[in-house]
């Protein structure tokens, strides 16, 4: 059985999860012997235990001898979302209504929130530059 039929196997054991995929350089076939497996889930439950999340993590790296990043959908970051539905290989869905819902919900906070991630990574890179300046004035 191959990597993603593992995790797929153990996600579905899982009757809270709605639906999960795999994101990162396993979606993108660009893995090395070394890269860890990135897994987004959503769940019913909006929120899990830290027991439950370490308990799943867990028994992901069992399954997989890998390291494993989990993200659980339900509370993520806007641009985790957004990266998860344009590069993510869907593993499973329990529910594909809820599942384009979701998807739809994070189209609008994605775009929602470009502004204000422009303007940070203008500001950074203003202040920067400022920085580099003044290093060089110092010298």
């Amino acid at each position: 059985m191959n990597i993603l039929e593992e995790i797929k196997k153990v996600l579905l054991s899982k009757e809270n999860i709605v639906f999960a995929y795999v994101f990162g350089s396993y979606a993108r076939n660009t893995m090395t012997e070394n890269s860890d497996i990135d897994i987004a889930i959503y769940q019913k439950d909006k929120e899990i235990s830290t027991d439950d999340y370490l308990s799943l993590k867990v028994e992901l790296e069992d399954k997989t001898k890998k390291e494993v990043d989990l993200v659980i959908l339900n509370e993520a970051d806007p641009l985790v979302k957004h990266e998860v539905f344009i590069d993510g290989i869907r593993l499973f869905s329990r529910d594909e209504t809820l599942e384009s819902n979701f998807k739809v919900h994070t189209v609008f906070e994605y775009e929602d929130t470009k502004r204000f991630r422009e303007k940070f990574y203008n500001n950074m890179i203003e202040k920067l530059r400022k920085e580099v300046e003044n290093d060089s004035k110092d010298k």
